[in-house]
């Protein structure tokens, strides 16, 4: 019965193994290529450009002069004149805004414009990080499942060994069992693993905007450190941060508004030109028949005074206000940027530690350990141990590696372009 479990369970790992090996046979996942995918693809860039272009669309009107209008009147009972009865009146009007108005329109309309082109590149910068994140994040996965495969084979060592020794009366129950259920341990390690993959892969999948398909593997990825300033990356954000560039376009629309209130107590101005139809009727005047035009020119009396004060009041409280929401945002890009360069700092300090000592000493400890095993000097529960730390530490590194990469993803993001070193 004991050698049956044993069986089942090196049977189990050896499939765990192949399953995986399987899956480092597929297509490598190519970061360029999914970043290019996503930028073609993806819902949310296409709509933010929609809304870019159609707002694009507004100033070309707003511009414009009202449509001119055109009216026709006839008279129920004729009036006679002296050159004859009228009948027919033919009248074509035109409005003219105080000159200046139609502009500040436009380029109010055009401020829109601006902050909708920055939404949409930041976007496309929120849809790159996202992308590289998961990218990252799947870097994560798949080597922490290569190292756990590689822990399962030395288990799968141990434990034939441990069985060996105890049938032959060398070893004791205990280290079968212990091995068993350390096999158990990783093997469920390796199904959070995988159910991690599978919620990565969805959120590439609406970030490509494609049918949920396998997602090839992610074996390597760059690991050279970057040399940052802290204080050129915040002047870098200042300057390029997309969200306090269109801020600064709101700023700017609510000056034209401003401008536009006060140019509304100016009087805006209309001409029109009438056409009247004179028949020659009864009249004996020698024009009679002769038809009639007249021009007429208006303008409006801007004297309600209440409203267009509270347009001004309105317009300033608004340039306050977005002036106000560009410094908050500015102070939480720097922010950001400083948190940011932190934790790059931090981790790299942290991979430091691991590729400068922590491994190498597991690694030294893990040989001695199994020297001293093979000598009979070591318990097998204490060459577990050590093996187990070398296993912790692998994982802790491929996982402080893909943290580093997404850090500098999310400082790139941050500082709304590529970053001076």
């Amino acid at each position: 019965m004991k050698n049956h479990c044993l069986l089942f369970y090196v049977l189990l790992s050896m499939f765990w193994i192949s399953a995986t090996s399987a899956q480092h046979d597929a297509d490598r996942v190519n970061l360029d290529a999914l970043v290019q995918e996503a930028l073609a693809n993806s819902p949310a860039i296409k709509a933010a450009e929609s809304h870019w272009q159609a707002v694009s669309e507004r100033p070309k009107q707003v511009r414009s002069l009202p449509d001119p209008q055109f009216s026709y009147s006839r008279f129920v009972e004729s009036v006679e004149t002296r050159v004859g009865p009228q009948e027919h009146v033919f009248t074509l009007s035109q409005s003219i805004p105080f000159p200046g108005k139609l502009g500040l329109k436009g380029k109010i309309a055009k401020e829109d414009a601006s902050a909708a082109q920055q939404n949409y590149e930041a976007v496309i910068r929120d849809v790159v990080f996202r992308v590289k994140s998961a990218y990252y994040d799947l870097y994560w996965v798949d080597r922490s499942l290569d190292i756990l495969n590689r822990y399962l084979r030395l288990l799968t060592d141990f434990t034939k060994v441990a069985g060996q020794k105890y049938a032959t009366g060398q070893g004791i129950q205990a280290n079968v069992l212990k091995s068993q259920v350390e096999v158990s341990s990783v093997l469920e390690k390796k199904l959070t693993f995988q159910k991690m993959r599978e919620s990565i892969t969805a959120r590439l999948s609406r970030l490509l905007n494609r049918a949920r398909t396998a997602v090839g593997t992610v074996v390597e990825i760059d690991t050279s450190r970057l040399q940052l300033q802290e204080d050129v990356l915040v002047a870098t954000a200042l300057a390029n941060r997309e969200e306090l560039i269109g801020l600064k376009a709101m700023v700017r629309k609510s000056e034209y508004k401003r401008s536009l209130a006060r140019k509304d107590f100016l009087p805006d101005f209309s001409l029109k030109a009438n056409y009247i139809d004179v028949r020659e009727g009864l009249s004996t005047a020698p024009d009679a028949g002769k038809d009639a035009w007249s021009l007429t020119f208006g303008v409006n009396l801007p004297i309600w005074l209440g409203k267009r004060n509270a347009a001004v009041r309105e317009a300033e409280k608004e340039i306050s206000a977005n002036q106000q929401a560009f410094e908050d945002l500015a102070n939480q890009v720097r922010a950001e940027v400083w948190d940011l360069h932190a934790q790059i700092e931090l981790t790299s300090r942290t991979l430091d530690l691991y590729e400068e000592g922590l491994l190498t000493q597991a690694e030294s400890s893990l040989e001695s350990a199994l020297s001293s095993y093979r000598t009979g000097k070591l318990d097998f529960l204490d060459l577990l141990d050590a093996e187990r730390m070398l296993l912790n530490l692998n994982l802790g590194y491929v996982k402080e590696q893909a943290g580093y990469q997404k850090y500098v993803a999310a400082l790139e993001k941050a500082v709304g372009g590529e970053f001076q070193q």
